[in-house]
């Protein structure tokens, strides 16, 4: 599909949506400034984001998000065997899209898809490209003026990151300057991360999820971080913290990246959000792939539903697009990941099986894989259920007692 027909047709997804009895209980943070070194003027609040989100079906108003998908439609990113980055950000950007539209509060943009940039802004980056590259200049000397006269502190960022080049760090000023000019509430980049150095074709050393925020003395900081905060609480019931040393706290301050708004040139809450590492065997076979980049989407959703203190119609019983876990085929041990132990990890993990006893999340994540992680969680849940005759295996009656306790009144075998 291309670009401009993805985006008007989730434009043009309209309807009422049922909406549920709304838990009005608002977090502590509503309460919480930002420390005194801020200097710049919040252009964002939290409090505001959640009265505009209050008052969307009675008067119209909606939340502007626009997605980001990292990097550019033809190059850049990450790349692993067949996988590039680049194609992974578009989906779960389409993927997390839809779920926005259809929960009905938000307006939805999209930078661009896989194949070309939103007509828009390619159409904005060629009509205002000196006015981009003014935008740029003027915020980093208003930057240098403040740290100059010790207004602002300077803080180097604790990760390490590849430099843009010159031409797409100035489409990156321009998706800024776009997002400033259409009144963007909520700015999300889509990542995936990589391991550097490594060598090709072979995985790297480090997995999980992190998340990246404004750095406390930016005007976007303050509902940035506060909306990290509920996206992080979502994936981590799920996915590992990043083990990459700085990011294994899950949440991480910078002040020179350009999609969080270096050189305070973003006015909306921007984050950017890094899924997990290129080479995880959960991305490796396109059918598994395919399941995660909606589990992520969704949980990234709840995260942002939890924000807003909605309850949202699209959630279910089991807030996952994995479960209930269904189990229809048997699996024996096997090296190659597939859809089937994925939603088997995933049950599991639901009833406190997965990771098994003394593991973690970064060693045992949510693969697809069946390998020792499988294999302990699954001998400890034969044993739990007095399963027998099926060691090392997600035979019928495993199967069935697992459906059992998502589905009560199921009975027979498989």
């Amino acid at each position: 599909m291309k670009l401009s027909v993805a985006i008007f047709a989730l434009m043009m997804i309209v309807g009422a949506v049922l909406m549920g009895d709304r838990n009005l209980t608002r977090t502590f943070f509503d309460n919480i400034s930002m420390p005194a070194s801020v200097f710049f003027t919040q252009s964002v609040k939290a409090t505001d984001l959640r009265e505009t989100f209050d008052t969307v079906s009675s008067e119209k108003k909606k939340l502007r998000v626009l997605i980001v998908p990292g990097h550019e439609p033809d190059f850049g990113g990450a790349e692993y065997l067949n996988i590039k980055e680049r194609d992974l950000n578009a989906d779960l950007a389409l993927a997390l899209a839809q779920y926005l539209v259809e929960d009905g509060h938000f307006e939805v943009s999209m930078t661009r898809g896989k194949d070309g940039w939103n007509p828009d802004l390619q159409n904005y980056f060629t009509m205002n490209g000196e006015d981009i590259k003014a935008f740029a200049r003027a915020k980093k000397e208003e930057m240098a003026r403040l740290i100059g006269e010790g207004k602002i502190m300077r803080v180097s960022d604790a990760v390490p990151h590849n430099d843009a080049p010159s031409d797409v760090a100035s489409r990156l000023y321009g998706i800024n300057k776009w997002a400033n000019d259409r009144k963007a509430d909520i700015i999300i980049h889509i990542h995936f991360n990589d391991n550097t150095p490594r060598r090709i074709n072979v995985p790297g050393e480090h997995n999980g999820f992190a998340i990246y925020t404004p750095e406390r003395q930016y005007s976007n900081s303050q509902a940035a971080n506060e909306i990290a905060q509920y996206v992080f609480e979502r994936l981590s019931r799920m996915f590992p913290i990043s083990s990459l040393p700085a990011e294994d706290k899950g949440i991480v301050e910078e002040q020179d990246l350009i999609a969080l708004g270096s050189y305070n040139s973003v006015d909306g809450a921007s984050i950017l959000i890094e899924y997990g590492y290129i080479y995880e065997p959960q991305f490796k076979v396109s059918s598994v792939r395919d399941m995660m980049i909606k589990e992520l989407a969704f949980q990234t959703y709840l995260g942002l539903a939890d924000f807003f203190g909605e309850t949202s119609p699209l959630v279910g019983p089991y807030e996952s697009t994995i479960l209930p876990y269904e189990g229809i085929s048997v699996v024996e041990n096997n090296a190659s990941a597939n859809r089937e132990v994925l939603a088997f990890q995933a049950a599991l993990m639901d009833k406190g099986f997965y990771p098994p006893q003394d593991s973690t999340k970064n060693i045992c994540p949510l693969s697809g894989v069946f390998g020792p992680c499988t294999r302990a969680a699954l001998a400890t849940f034969q044993r739990e259920f007095d399963i027998k005759g099926e060691v090392g295996a997600i035979g019928a009656k495993t199967r069935v007692k697992l459906r059992a306790l998502f589905q009560p009144n199921l009975t027979g075998a498989l």
